[in-house]
């Protein structure tokens, strides 16, 4: 008993005196058990935002798009209906030059006529007077001036009052001009003073055949330039070449209802093989009017050069009212930013060479730099002032000299020039001068970034086979709607 009494007492005391080492690792206590529930709310609270940062970015995105569409659809209304304000404008100006200024410019025209003697105009004048003798007068088309006149009704409030300033008219108290938003324009040009390839359509006779001749030799014409040499010189898309001669075959033999080629002499040519279902992209040959003036760049030898060179002078709505296939000369200009210099060069071309497969009588008709020169001119006075009759166009064919100013750039080199011989009987089988009767309207309507365009044919003279309304009168009046196409 003793003897574990002082084992203890030892033991004790050798603890208490043993120094303790700061190093010495402390025994492990008891292992704490892990908390599995930490981070669960934080993932709960990124999961949640994420989820809610989706959401609220599809709902903006998706109000977004539909405030666009909302957006578009209003501006495309409005651009709609300011493309068809422009084309009832338009419409109002092509009246108002049928009725009250084509018979006002004819007064004008007789008391101008009776002036300077009677008519003593084509016979070749010289002078400074020659020019209004000479039927290159006076002429006025309100049509040609489309884009300042609508300018009172598409212009802001400050457009309004500085066009009105202008001609001494305040418009600050008139009511329905300007707009305060987005505007609208229209382009008016007539189709009567171009080659027109529907004449020689319909069915197979000795007159569509008279017709062809008359459409052949014009576009014969138009294309002998030697600028156009070209255009004629490249191989297609189909690595075929094509002469001018074959081109225009091409386009009349597209028009006729009949599968035999045309030849100018009438004679049989043998079917028209001009392989339109041999590429890629079959289809057959029309065999019928045209649609459109675009419709020609399906023809054979019809090319992209083709249409931007020629496209201009051509057109496939008919406006001879005698139905002879001829131009009218008396609305060429080049004001719309066209060139009438090539026109007028192969109707004179054509008037000059009366059988196309035989050289004509004066071999400078075929020479350019005898030609560009007098049609550039006529072309710039068409433009001007317009023609009076057709003596005033061959009086200037055949003495170039007296149509031109002594203060104009040009009348020393127009004084070495010699004149044309072509005569009125032969130009009259190809051309005349009179009012405009089918108009091309080109109307633009834009509202934000919405624009749209419309491209109306008015015939004012063709009777409407269907009215529309029960006032025929007016609406005959308005002119016929030929060909519609809004983009």
């Amino acid at each position: 008993m003793k003897l574990r009494c002082l084992h203890g007492w030892f033991r004790g005391w050798f603890h208490r005196a043993a120094p303790v080492d700061a190093k010495a690792p402390k025994a492990p206590g008891p292992r704490r058990k892990r908390n599995r529930q930490r981070g669960v709310a934080l993932l709960i609270t990124l999961t949640w935002i994420a989820l809610m940062v989706a959401l609220v970015s599809e709902f903006t995105y998706g109000t977004s798009v539909d405030s666009a569409q909302a957006a578009n659809a209003r501006d495309e209304l409005r651009a709609h209906y300011m493309a068809m304000s422009s084309v009832n404008l338009a419409r109002l100006l092509i009246k108002i030059q049928l009725r009250f200024v084509e018979p006002v410019m004819g007064q004008a025209r007789q008391m101008l006529s009776s002036a300077m003697g009677g008519g003593a105009a084509g016979a070749g004048a010289s002078g400074a007077g020659s020019s209004m003798s000479g039927g290159l007068g006076i002429s006025l088309r309100v049509t040609d001036y489309a884009g300042p006149l609508m300018g009172f009704f598409s212009g802001s409030k400050e457009e309004v009052a500085g066009l009105g300033s202008l001609i001494g008219i305040d418009t600050t108290a008139i009511k329905g001009l300007g707009l305060t938003s987005g505007n609208f324009d229209a382009e008016i040009t007539s189709e009567d003073g171009k080659i027109d390839l529907n004449c020689g359509s319909g069915i197979p006779n000795s007159d569509a055949h008279t017709r062809q001749v008359v459409v052949y030799r014009m576009l014969t014409a138009l294309l002998y330039s030697p600028r156009f040499d070209r255009l004629f010189s490249e191989a297609d898309a189909n690595g075929q070449f094509v002469t001018r001669n074959d081109v225009v075959r091409a386009l009349i033999d597209w028009a006729d209802i009949d599968e035999q080629g045309f030849a100018i002499d009438g004679t049989a040519a043998g079917g028209e093989d001009y392989r339109y279902d041999a590429s890629r992209d079959r289809y057959r040959a029309h065999d019928n009017s045209y649609d459109t003036v675009e419709e020609i760049k399906m023809v054979r030898g019809v090319s992209d050069g083709f249409m931007e060179a020629f496209q201009p002078y051509l057109t496939v709505y008919a406006s001879d009212p005698q139905k002879q296939c001829r131009i009218n000369l008396g609305v060429i200009t080049n004001k719309t930013g066209g060139d009438c210099t090539p026109l007028l060069m192969g109707v004179i071309r054509a008037a000059a060479m009366s059988d196309p497969t035989k050289p004509p009588s004066d071999p400078g008709i075929l020479d350019d730099t005898r030609l560009y020169p007098v049609a550039s001119l006529l072309c710039d006075r068409a433009s001007a002032a317009g023609f009076d009759s057709l003596d005033a166009i061959t009086s200037v064919l055949q003495n170039p000299q007296s149509a031109v100013m002594p203060d104009d750039p040009r009348w020393k080199a127009f004084q070495g020039l010699r004149g044309l011989d072509v005569k009125k009987a032969d130009l009259a089988k190809l051309a005349y001068v009179g009012p405009t009767r089918v108009y091309r309207i080109v109307a633009t309507g834009e509202a934000g970034r919405v624009k749209k365009k419309i491209t109306a044919i008015i015939d004012t003279r063709r009777t409407p086979e269907n009215y529309f309304s029960l006032n025929a009168i007016s609406e005959q009046g308005n002119g016929v709607l030929q060909y519609w196409r809004e983009e």
